[in-house]
């Protein structure tokens, strides 16, 4: 230190090796973006390769054809889009095959997720939030959000916190697509406990049976239209007072997302495309006082389920899609 002019720490920048070159935006149309490690996509998935990939594909191919659909504007119309709950990043990089990487900006509470998506998808605005809103996010700048499997495990505080955000962010007529787990996920958490009681329960059966404390207290929950939250954490950041197992019936995400200026337009049931439910929604117009105002132009009985009429329906979208036959 006596002998320089400069800190050890500005040695130890300025000693550091240099980049050959500048990291270049990623096109997928051009380059394939490197994988993160196999017990990664597995932990933050449940799937990993292949699976999770197709999935992804899937559920980007079904949200694109929707928002055409009631908007007539698709993933490659928005100029601005959150991928919540981004994790590694594998429904970013099938948003990146319809549009910019400047588009997209990929939200998640863990920091080495964040760290991950800048390194393998350069040029995708990578951030890192809060698992509570706010965020530094601007009001109405954002066309579409997705958020796949991330509001089936967020407690009913958290869930209402952050349709709000979500209201704040997406423009009016923008599009929200989330998943949640529905109807059947309480059915499989009573059928893990009578395999349990019955001896024929395996490791995940077992693991299930013990979501909720009180399974028919969890169910008369739901059927009166209340959320049913087990906090089980994920590991890291995602804390168990915030972060588990969430079952969300259709009146509750409807008196939700509708007190937030959402109107549901589609809802498609667990195990029709996904293991979980798709639900699509359109933010309303703002009011003077600038809260948002369900479209009830949307809210109609086709927003709710009724699985004959929903599996026609998505059969035909899969069908456009080129993914049924």
């Amino acid at each position: 230190m006596a002998d320089s002019a400069h800190s050890d720490r500005v040695l130890r920048f300025s000693s550091a090796p240099s980049l050959e070159a500048l990291p270049a935006a990623i096109d997928v149309a051009t380059s394939t973006p490197p994988n993160p490690p196999q017990e990664i996509q597995q932990k933050f998935v449940g799937l990993s390769y292949e699976a999770a990939y197709s999935e992804a594909e899937t559920f980007v191919k079904v949200v694109d054809e929707m928002a055409v659909k009631h908007t007539g504007s698709g993933v490659a119309d928005a100029n601005r889009i959150i991928d919540f709950g981004a994790g590694w990043g594998r429904i970013s990089r099938f948003l990146l095959a319809r549009t910019a990487p400047t588009h997209i900006h990929a939200l998640d509470v863990d920091p080495e997720m964040t760290a991950l998506v800048n390194v393998t998808l350069p040029g995708i605005n990578a951030m890192t939030v809060d698992p509570l809103p706010p965020t530094v996010l601007g009001r109405g700048g954002f066309d579409l959000a997705v958020a796949f499997s991330v509001f089936s495990h967020l407690s009913g505080p958290a869930h209402e916190a952050w349709a709000k955000e979500f209201a704040r962010v997406v423009r009016p007529g923008g599009v929200v697509a989330i998943t949640v787990l529905d109807d059947q996920f309480m059915g499989q958490v009573a059928g893990a406990r009578a395999a349990v009681e019955a001896g024929e329960a395996d490791d995940f059966a077992t693991s299930l049976a013990t979501t909720f404390e009180d399974v028919d207290a969890a169910r008369a929950g739901f059927d009166r239209g209340e959320i049913q939250f087990a906090g089980s954490g994920g590991g890291e950041v995602r804390t168990g007072d915030y972060y588990g197992w969430a079952a969300a019936p259709v009146e509750y995400v409807k008196r939700v997302w509708g007190a937030a200026g959402f109107s549901i337009v589609e809802w498609v049931p667990a195990n029709v495309l996904f293991p979980q439910a798709l639900v699509i929604l359109i933010r309303g117009e703002d009011t003077v006082d600038g809260a948002a105002e369900p479209v009830s132009r949307h809210a109609t009985a086709g927003a709710v389920p009724m699985t004959r009429r929903v599996r026609a329906q998505v059969g035909r979208v899969l069908r456009r899609l080129g993914l049924r036959t």
